[in-house]
């Protein structure tokens, strides 16, 4: 598959390698708040680290209703993704274990064979 068509999976940690803007990927957290005007959110990644959340204009063209959720975005800068889609996950997910896939996508033994 070509990688102009990928949205990898990363965590805070990894969001520098992608600061390009040009490609979008997927951060899974928890949402901790809403700014009180609605324009950006804070979410804890799946390694612990805070990531600011910017959200559209219109507070309600996004559908973020869950405890944990996963952004598709682009990479502002290495701790703020420009919102693009959420895919609601619930209000129980098991974040270290969202985090190993994570860093498992990352590791050169498999990035390319299985990822």
């Amino acid at each position: 598959m070509s990688d102009h068509l990928l949205s990898p999976r990363v965590n805070s940690a990894h969001m520098k390698d992608y600061l390009d803007g040009r490609h979008p990927v997927r951060i899974t957290g928890k949402v901790l708040n809403f700014a009180s005007d609605e324009t950006y959110l804070l979410m804890e990644a799946s390694d612990g680290g805070q990531i600011k959340v910017l959200l559209p204009q219109h507070p309600q063209s996004h559908n973020v209703t869950d405890t944990f959720v996963e952004i598709i975005g682009t990479i502002v800068n290495p701790s703020t993704i420009k919102f693009m889609a959420c895919i609601n996950m619930g209000s129980n997910l098991d974040l270290t274990l969202v985090n190993q896939v994570v860093e498992l996508t990352f590791d050169p033994k498999f990035r390319g064979r299985l990822f």
